[in-house]
């Protein structure tokens, strides 16, 4: 089935060299989570609809008129067309409904205001098997951008929006964690994290918010299944990326901001953790515009160091962070790939380096950093010893620090070999092997094991 999904992904992308291995990482999601044993399947190349870019309105996101209220209150619903997941030819095909539920919910800013957040709901058609009410899975996806054309909620698989190859937006390719989790019986809640689509800039890689739009979005479901009628059952957290960044802050946060919630595990995928550690290594790289991603999120937040930061600017460099703003992050690479944060600034220097001398960048810096509290449930982290995005050694002192404090946590390095530098993009596929299996073990009721045994 991979390599059926690979070749049609070959011919349609039409592309080579380092685009087009980004193409086939993303796509790659597809292949290797697709738990069938059938062969020859191919994408579900989605719908007809022109690609949502920054300048098109779309009313469900106006937050104008709403008053976000109590973490987790679902402030406005509505159904979209879902993607038609992909058939083999034996006409088996993964269980998920046609339409799916978007929602806009409130969650609670870094500094306790509440405010609007968007996402959405996939049901399962088909039953849940396991023990209890039927579970919930909350998604963060990897890095897809900064303006709010990005939101996964707003692209593929939802509102017959074109396939994630012909839009350019391969990190969407990761809706096919829904396929996997849907097809078990399991719900699933993607959230689009804080202004992402809502108003507002998207506080990127913001440890609080993005715990707390895991966790609310999980509060929103449970209001929307009650709702009808049904009752809620235990929850996860799962991501790659920024997700695994968002998915251990949420499960490091949740036993304080949402005790009332059975959260049973969580998995994460090349966490960033030290956003430092990170930052030092995409610097000058093609993801270098992730770190404008960063600073534009800690300046809506850090208005001190916002101002501060700005005197060290050059001229080039705010219009680097403006134009980053709008941007998705299949766009960063092509216009500002391999640049490195030296040519941002009015002398020269790293923004690392700059936020490093300035007492409000460190503090910012250091209050995005996970790892100083306990996960409230079992958590497997995997890291890749070739990944060149998210620095390996930090997402495995997350692990080690936690284990150090008796947390159940399972640790894996990715499998994979080097790849050239494409091993990021990979481990959205190769770490789900053990991370989709580890979460629905939690589901189940599966005792844990392998706990804390680090590979040399």
């Amino acid at each position: 089935m991979a390599m059926g999904i690979l070749g049609t992904v070959v011919g349609r992308a039409g592309v080579s060299g380092v685009r087009g291995l980004a193409v086939l990482a993303s796509a790659a999601v597809a292949a290797a989570l697709a738990v069938s044993p059938v062969q020859g399947q191919t994408l579900p190349w989605g719908g007809q609809a022109s690609r949502v870019e920054a300048d098109d309105v779309d009313p469900f996101y106006d937050a104008a008129g709403l008053t976000p209220g109590a973490p987790g209150t679902v402030l406005r619903t509505v159904t979209a067309p879902y993607a038609p997941a992909p058939s083999g030819p034996d006409g088996h095909q993964f269980a998920v409904p046609d339409r799916v539920q978007k929602m806009m919910y409130s969650t609670t800013a870094m500094g306790g205001d509440p405010v609007a957040v968007s996402g959405y709901m996939v049901e399962p058609t088909v039953p849940w098997t396991g023990q209890g009410n039927r579970p919930t899975v909350v998604v963060g996806r990897g890095t897809v951008g900064q303006g709010d054309q990005c939101a996964p909620s707003r692209n593929w698989p939802l509102d017959n929006q074109p396939d994630p190859v012909d839009s350019g937006r391969t990190v969407a390719l990761e809706g096919a964690y829904d396929w996997v989790f849907a097809g078990h019986g399991v719900r699933v809640v993607v959230t689009d994290y804080v202004g992402m689509g809502t108003p507002g800039m998207h506080t990127y890689m913001n440890r609080a918010e993005q715990a707390h739009a895991m966790i609310d979005a999980a509060r929103a479901a449970r209001t929307l299944v009650e709702e009808h009628g049904d009752e809620f059952g235990s929850v996860g957290f799962y991501g790659h990326s920024q997700g695994g960044g968002a998915s251990t802050a949420a499960v490091e946060a949740v036993a304080d901001y949402a005790p009332e919630l059975d959260v049973v595990g969580a998995y994460a995928s090349a966490p960033p953790a030290d956003l430092e550690s990170v930052q030092r290594t995409i610097d000058g790289s093609n993801l270098v515009g992730a770190i404008g991603f960063t600073i534009n999120g800690l300046n809506a937040r850090y208005p001190t160091l916002a101002a501060e930061l700005d005197t060290h600017l050059s001229e080039h460099g705010r219009d680097v962070l403006d134009d980053l703003a709008g941007m998705c992050t299949d766009e960063i690479g092509d216009t500002y790939g391999y640049q490195t944060t030296e040519q941002w600034t009015a002398d020269g220097r790293r923004l690392d380096d700059l936020l490093g001398e300035i007492p409000e960048g460190v503090r910012a810096m250091n209050e995005q950093r996970i790892g100083t509290g306990t996960p409230a449930a079992p958590t497997m982290i995997v890291s890749g010893r070739y990944d060149k995005t998210v620095a390996y050694g930090q997402a495995r002192e997350l692990a080690a620090t936690w284990c150090s404090d008796g947390a159940p946590v399972v640790y894996r390095d990715d499998i994979l070999p080097e790849i050239s530098d494409q091993n990021h993009f990979l481990q959205a596929v190769s770490g789900s092997t053990f991370g989709i299996p580890f979460l629905l073990d939690r589901f189940h009721g599966r005792p844990v094991t392998g706990t804390c045994d680090f590979p040399a």
